[in-house]
């Protein structure tokens, strides 16, 4: 069969075209060492870098919500050390306030000093993290708690704003499977009556703490009352460091599942890189051989294109 000139000039063009493509996508492969930047380089490899990808993407959120629910959970321990700290004070004084051999001038800078203590308390309850407050539940953007005056001879109140306990509860998912309240609802830890304190909330008893030191020694029931208050603030700051066990415990779990979540993130790397990356030493030493073989066919190429129609008559 007679093959024609131009047939063998385009066959060899052809063929001169592909090797430098092929040399183009090592030249590539060794440049960004990637052996994959588009699906169309491996349809296989690239759906399976999508799906890991994807698993990657989900790991990254888990680690967010890891270290955020973390940050969350140390600010409330502060706030509720702080708290507890409050009433080691407020005890203090009560202790103070029922020593006989102190005068009412004495008791009026005692009540002073409570009166600072609730103001403390409501500034701690109204803590705030990342520019959102803890102890409200999930409206936390709204001061959950204040104090209003009463009226005439009333001192006044502590008063909750935020949501209750049903709908309060910060809920974060911290790895696949695994949901954890990260929060304290203010209204079912500070607002409702505690076993030991006389059925009454840790902000009831503390304003009664500081009514109770107000009454002048004369009032009958002036040492029992300073009597029950003392019991009560005992068993108060037991449940304030129920909660602060509670919250080291969480926070302990979420140390075990970020150790965990980032043992995860070295595998997935490692299945990416294999999945994606190319083998920079491999991939020099076949781009050396196909640009031999590439300077080869360029050489061939350019020796048959010199023939002529007199190298046929000679």
């Amino acid at each position: 069969m007679r093959i024609s000139t131009s047939h063998l000039l385009n066959n060899m063009m052809e063929g001169v075209t592909k090797q430098l493509s092929h040399l183009n996508k090592l030249s590539q492969d060794a440049a960004t060492g990637k052996r994959i930047r588009r699906p169309s380089n491996d349809p296989v490899a690239a759906s399976r870098s999508l799906a890991l990808r994807a698993l990657k993407s989900g790991l990254n959120q888990h680690k967010n919500n890891v270290a955020d629910s973390r940050d969350w959970l140390l600010a409330t321990e502060t706030a509720l050390m702080n708290l507890n700290g409050l009433f080691e004070q407020a005890n203090d004084l009560v202790l103070d306030a029922a020593n006989q051999t102190r005068s009412d001038k004495d008791k009026e800078a005692f009540v002073q000093e409570l009166d600072r203590i609730i103001e403390e308390a409501v500034a701690v309850l109204n803590t705030r993290h990342d520019d959102r407050f803890i102890f409200g539940g999930l409206a936390t953007t709204v001061k959950p708690f204040s104090f209003e005056s009463g009226e005439a001879d009333e001192f006044g109140k502590i008063i909750y704003h935020g949501a209750d306990d049903s709908t309060g509860r910060k809920e974060i998912e911290v790895e696949p499977g695994m949901i954890m309240q990260v929060n304290i609802n203010g209204k079912s830890a500070f607002m409702t009556s505690i076993e030991g304190a006389g059925g009454r909330s840790i902000t009831e008893a503390l304003i009664d703490i500081r009514n109770h030191v107000a009454q002048p020694y004369s009032s009958p029931t002036f040492h029992d009352d300073l009597a029950d208050d003392i019991d009560s603030i005992v068993a108060i700051q037991d449940h304030i460091l129920n909660h602060v066990t509670g919250v080291g415990a969480k926070v302990r779990n979420l140390a075990r599942v970020s150790d965990k979540l980032s043992q995860n993130e070295v595998e997935l790397a490692s299945l990416l890189s294999k999945a994606e990356d190319a083998d920079i030493a491999e991939t020099i030493v076949e781009l050396q051989l196909q640009h031999t073989v590439y300077m080869a066919i360029l050489y061939s190429t350019s020796d048959i294109m010199k023939t002529s129609l007199l190298d046929y008559l000679r």
